[in-house]
């Protein structure tokens, strides 16, 4: 939703005259502000996305404008504007090329337009832009909550998206510091890029939304195609690399829904897939794929969980620790092996026949003869939230 360089040339170009010079492929990238730079140095100092504006004041110095450039492409900057026509009468051949084949979008804007009025139209665009995402971001948090049936929020949301068309939803959750703050807005910026050049590269139609909760992003596309739905997960990981190869990245993905009204099954199918990444530790988990985890992921009271597990094993538990023996993980792997003595022997490096006396002890400490799936249910699910809270700290 973030306002791409395109759109600002589009909107201004007949009004400052601009002309694009080279780099025209880069154009679909986010403009995140606009500055007047006539000192490379100042380029590190930068966020990312920046635009800036040039008269070319150093441009007497060999170099210098080729040397600006390459600095900005590297610190991924939008592009830039050069005020041609008093320091710099015409833009270098090797600066032209080199943008051209690096897709850095450089234009060209006569001396006589004024540069303060352009920052500061482009300044409001960026910042009426963001007045709207806020407003979007609200409308769509309403209507993840169950609350579609207001008006004014099917009136905001069917200007940017076809309400009746289908959607998906993704959670991101990315375990940051203070100190990360930086860098993940950066991967936000990134993931609008990739995915306006994807949308771009494909010729569709279809819409998304980027909002910000209290402790994850929640994505939500529009209209998407079979294609779009095996690329879009790589899109987003590639945008958040730097997390991910931090091991502190998770994505949950949910199903796909036809209608805004039912947009809030998807983002609880997704926020669940989400609680599952986290918990296994694994990047990215669909909820179509979670199996009977569906069930324990979307319960919220987890010391509910608990509770349930505790009261399910406690008994070996506390024989286990009474005694020293090892009676609830023996009974773990008799689940995991379907029953089978020998493969339980050969997983815990135990004889058989002492595998066997422990089971014999396990059923009659639980009271259970363990004798067929209905009895062994309970254990199951017990070890499975263990499991999840395990992973989960």
């Amino acid at each position: 939703m973030a306002v791409r360089f395109w759109e600002l040339y589009e909107e201004t170009k007949e009004q400052f005259r601009l002309k694009i010079a080279a780099g025209k492929a880069g154009m679909d990238t986010v403009v995140s502000w606009v500055h007047m730079l006539e000192d490379e140095t100042i380029v590190s100092r930068f966020h990312g996305e920046e635009l800036a504006i040039t008269t070319g004041m150093k441009a007497d110095q060999p170099g210098w404008l080729l040397k600006l450039v390459q600095e900005m492409a590297k610190d991924e900057c939008a592009g830039i504007i050069i005020n041609t026509g008093m320091y710099l009468q015409g833009i270098p051949q090797e600066v032209l090329d080199w943008c051209e084949i690096h897709n850095f979008p450089l234009l060209e804007m006569p001396w006589e337009m004024s540069i303060t009025e352009l920052i500061q139209a482009y300044c409001m665009r960026i910042i009426d832009q963001k007045q709207f995402e806020k407003k979007i971001g609200n409308a769509f948090r309403e209507v993840i909550q169950g609350r579609y049936a207001q008006e004014d929020i099917r009136q905001v949301l069917g200007e940017k998206y076809d309400i009746e068309g289908n959607f998906q939803v993704f959670c991101i959750s990315v375990k940051k510091t203070i100190g990360d703050e930086l860098d993940y807005n950066q991967a936000i910026i990134k993931l609008e890029n990739l995915f306006g050049l994807w949308k771009g590269n494909d010729k569709i139609n279809a819409s998304y939304g980027l909002i910000r909760m209290e402790d994850f992003l929640v994505l939500i596309l529009n209209n998407r195609k079979d294609k779009q739905h095996m690329e879009l997960p790589r899109l987003i990981m590639q945008s958040f690399s730097h997390f991910a190869k931090e091991k502190c990245f998770h994505l949950g993905i949910g199903p796909g829904i036809n209608h805004i009204e039912n947009l809030s099954f998807s983002y609880k199918r997704a926020r669940t897939a989400m609680k599952m990444s986290i918990g296994t530790g694994k990047e990215m988990i669909h909820f179509d794929e979670m199996g009977f985890f569906k069930i324990l992921f979307s319960i919220d009271d987890t010391n509910l969980l608990t509770s349930y597990a505790n009261e399910i094993l406690g008994p070996l538990e506390e024989y286990d620790e009474a005694h020293g023996s090892s009676y609830v993980s023996t009974l773990k792997s008799y689940i995991k092996n379907d029953r089978s003595l020998m493969r339980v022997a050969e997983e815990t490096f135990t004889h058989r026949n002492t595998v066997n006396y422990r089971i014999q002890n396990i059923k009659r400490i639980l009271g259970c003869d363990l004798s067929d799936m209905d009895e062994l249910f309970p254990y199951q699910v017990a070890f499975y939230i263990r499991d999840m809270n395990k992973k989960s700290i």
